[in-house]
């Protein structure tokens, strides 16, 4: 094939690709449409200018003319850089809308995802400026959902995991999709064996054995409270409520004291919450309301 075909082959995917760098996308379908395009035109022009050089280093040879410069690609990079960021962002955005279908949330919980929120809108410099509407438009719309959602009282919230053993085994509350293994070696014991993930209103879910001692009995499944509901509660109501737990959790932390108790559980939980990826952000929020004070001590 001949340069100058080559040639006319580069200069309408150059033409293509020119069209779809000032293109606008309204919402992440087309954003991913229009960075496909432009990432496909883009190889395809690449191609085509690879097969050039390689034409015209064989008549420089021959007729000692100069090799093909490589013209400037400066406004399609660009944009291909603010869409797979753009990506990015919608997708995270996506992502808080998912979390934010539920019926009501927690006031941390619900600081955490406007607080995501404002970190995407921080990253806007990374987009072109025909990239902004689109990321603007996305952002406010999941802000004004997820502010929208009542806000559920912490200890109320809490107190839903002393429900009875029957309504905290199954159901929506305790499906977790990934599950991730926590060992917990007491040196006088069998190691202890907890699994821990989050279900769909992020709060901390753990399987484990119902008792230690008897591993046939199966395991059990259970939301963990939040160390907040342990406030108000005597020895024997902390005891009361770990009744309803995994005993490796009671075991691990009753402590002589309700103070020693708190302290205990409030390690145990930042431990188990720190296991799994999505509570990160709501253990940092927790931390930073003095919810886990005693997380490190």
């Amino acid at each position: 094939m001949s340069t100058s075909v080559e040639f006319g082959k580069y200069r309408l995917n150059e033409d293509i690709a020119g069209t779809l760098a000032t293109g606008e996308a309204e919402d992440s379908a087309q954003v991913a449409k229009l960075r496909s395009a432009l990432e496909s035109v883009d190889h395809k022009r690449r191609k085509i200018l690879q097969q050039m050089r390689s034409d015209a280093a064989l008549l420089a040879l021959e007729d000692g003319g100069s090799p093909i410069q490589n013209p400037s690609t400066a406004v399609e990079d660009a944009r291909l850089a603010s869409l797979i960021s753009l990506d990015g962002i919608l997708k995270q955005v996506k992502d808080i809308m998912r979390q934010a279908s539920v019926n009501s949330l927690s006031r941390s919980k619900k600081k955490v995802m406007l607080a995501s929120l404002d970190e995407l809108a921080e990253r806007m410099p990374s987009l072109l400026d025909i990239d902004h509407p689109c990321a603007q438009r996305q952002i406010a719309d999941a802000r004004s959902v997820v502010e929208s959602i009542p806000e559920q009282d912490e200890h109320l919230q809490e107190e839903r995991t002393l429900q009875p053993s029957a309504d905290l085994g199954s159901g929506a509350e305790t499906d977790v999709t990934q599950w991730n293994i926590l060992q917990f070696n007491t040196g006088s014991t069998m190691p202890f064996i907890i699994k821990c993930g989050a279900n769909s209103n992020s709060e901390l879910v753990i399987k484990a054995d119902a008792r230690v001692q008897d591993p046939k009995g199966g395991e059990i499944v259970r939301v963990v409270p939040r160390p907040t509901i342990l406030a108000n509660m005597s020895l024997e109501e902390m005891k009361q409520m770990f009744s309803q737990l995994p005993e490796a959790l009671s075991l691990l932390a009753l402590a002589r004291t309700t103070d020693g108790t708190r302290a205990r559980y409030s390690r145990l939980y930042r431990t188990l919450a720190m296991k799994v990826p999505s509570l990160r952000g709501l253990v940092a929020e927790l931390e930073k309301g003095g919810v886990l004070k005693d997380g490190r001590s």
